[in-house]
């Protein structure tokens, strides 16, 4: 005979009780309760703490309801009113600093509860250019009447995280007869979070990552106007948009001529524009906001970005590099056009330049480039010999042997169409070439022009 494992743990039958299972006693209560059903086991707990006197169960947590009715005198939050609004990528954080700066002024009258259920609240902190924000992340706070309101408490709660189940918030919740109240508070929240913005003054750039994200970053120092050698029509245009922004927008804005400007660098590749945008951005940044905004975030989100800008305050540099990547004629499809169409008509009064580039101004729309979205189209063209020859000894200066190097000679031997990456390349390539003293010649320079292998062409033909 076999015994199943069903037979080896059934109960053992009771010969008084007419066969029926026989009752073993309960020796361990909490392995007994861990094994039943959850409603089953709550309600038996709910059962023994009954029977033993409430007053030896052990204090819950406060949840932040229970928090918000007690701070303001209610028996529930019902009998309140809760205003609120939605926080965007960026106001995620400032609003936060706001409120962390608030926290800080009352602390000792206010009294902070759970940013949700009983969980305790939560904060983080963010590093910015250096400098670290401490700052709530989850929570709600009690500022009682005389603080924010002079007659009345609030609670403040704030949710900066966001995922699928929540979207970053922040609300005020007051007695039903003061939302007019609510409603001032959270003006004046945003308002100092905006004064608090530490992104204002910075270089930064705008990505696409599930929504908005600004990143401060670096810019180069070693770029100047005189070692960018372009033509001066193209610092000329970009002046004229600089002195709107900056100096003019009263007096433009009171004429309704708007202040608002854009220019777009034109031009083959490898003739400097990126090093036009690097120059000025270098030139304003502090006085300005300058953001670069990569191709994704400027397909996607083009529109939140100038909104954001409006939001900084004080003038702001945009820059869209190779915008032709992502916006093109309305018949190539993509949404990118229509992103920036309806960016470039944000806000004719706002204190923004954009400086865009690309490579064909001829595969863009023609509604992208008319007058009032961008202003003025600069030719950014391969230089003249005369230009070429500036840019090569502005290229070679404080190199070892650069003194003797006839430049004009180097620029006779150039190809026509020469960028001033092509330029680059053929110094670089004369310095690595160079003997173990690294010291610069004309020949030398001249041998690498001549060899054309500073210009990456691939070879013709197919590899079998």
């Amino acid at each position: 005979m076999t015994i199943t494992d069903t037979e080896r743990t059934a109960p053992l039958a009771d010969p008084a009780s007419g066969g029926r299972p026989r009752r073993q006693p309960i020796s361990d209560v909490s392995a007994y309760l861990e094994g039943l059903p959850d409603d089953a086991r709550a309600g038996l707990r709910a059962l023994g703490e009954l029977l033993v006197g409430v007053t030896q169960r052990p204090p819950r947590a406060e949840t932040a309801d229970r928090f918000t009715a007690r701070c303001l005198g209610a028996s529930d939050v019902g009998q309140l009113i809760d205003e609120d609004r939605d926080l965007d990528p960026v106001s995620r954080l400032t609003t936060a600093v706001a409120l962390a700066e608030w926290i800080t002024t009352f602390a000792n009258v206010i009294e902070v509860g759970p940013g949700e259920y009983s969980l305790p609240p939560k904060w983080t902190q963010t590093e910015i250019g250096g400098q670290t924000y401490r700052h709530p992340q989850c929570l709600r706070v009690h500022f009682p009447a005389g603080t924010l309101m002079p007659d009345a408490g609030c609670v403040i709660g704030i949710e900066a995280r966001q995922n699928l189940m929540r979207s970053p918030e922040v609300s005020v919740s007051v007695a039903p007869d003061r939302q007019d109240g609510a409603r001032e508070i959270l003006d004046r929240l945003a308002a100092r979070a905006n004064d608090l913005n530490p992104y204002r003054g910075r270089a930064l750039r705008a990505t696409y990552t599930s929504g908005l994200q600004l990143t401060v970053i670096d810019l180069p120092t070693a770029l100047s106007r005189d070692t960018v050698i372009v033509d001066e029509q193209v610092w000329r245009e970009i002046d004229l948009g600089l002195t709107a922004v900056r100096d003019r927008h009263a007096l433009l804005n009171s004429h309704g001529l708007g202040a608002r400007r854009g220019v777009l660098l034109c031009g083959p590749p490898g003739t400097g524009k990126s090093a036009v945008s690097a120059v000025i951005a270098a030139e304003v940044v502090g006085a300005f906001t300058v953001i670069y905004v990569e191709a994704k975030a400027g397909e996607q989100l083009l529109t939140a970005v100038v909104e954001e800008a409006q939001r900084l305050g004080g003038p702001v540099l945009l820059i869209l590099e190779d915008v032709d990547l992502w916006c093109r004629d309305r018949h190539s499809g993509g949404s990118g056009l229509s992103e920036l169409l309806a960016a470039m008509d944000i806000a004719a009064e706002a204190r923004i330049l954009t400086l865009a580039s690309t490579n064909d101004a001829a595969t863009l729309d023609k509604a992208a480039v008319r007058t009032g979205r961008f202003d003025a189209i600069v030719d950014v063209g391969y230089p003249t010999r005369t230009d070429a020859a500036r840019i090569v000894a502005a290229l070679i200066t404080n190199l070892p042997g650069a003194h003797t190097v006839d430049t004009h000679a180097v620029v006779a031997a150039l190809p026509d169409r020469t960028s001033g990456s092509d330029l680059r390349e053929i110094v670089r390539r004369a310095v690595l070439s160079a003997d173990h003293d690294g010291h610069l010649s004309t020949a030398a320079l001249l041998a690498e022009v001549g060899s054309g292998r500073y210009r990456a062409t691939a070879a013709e033909g197919m590899y079998l």
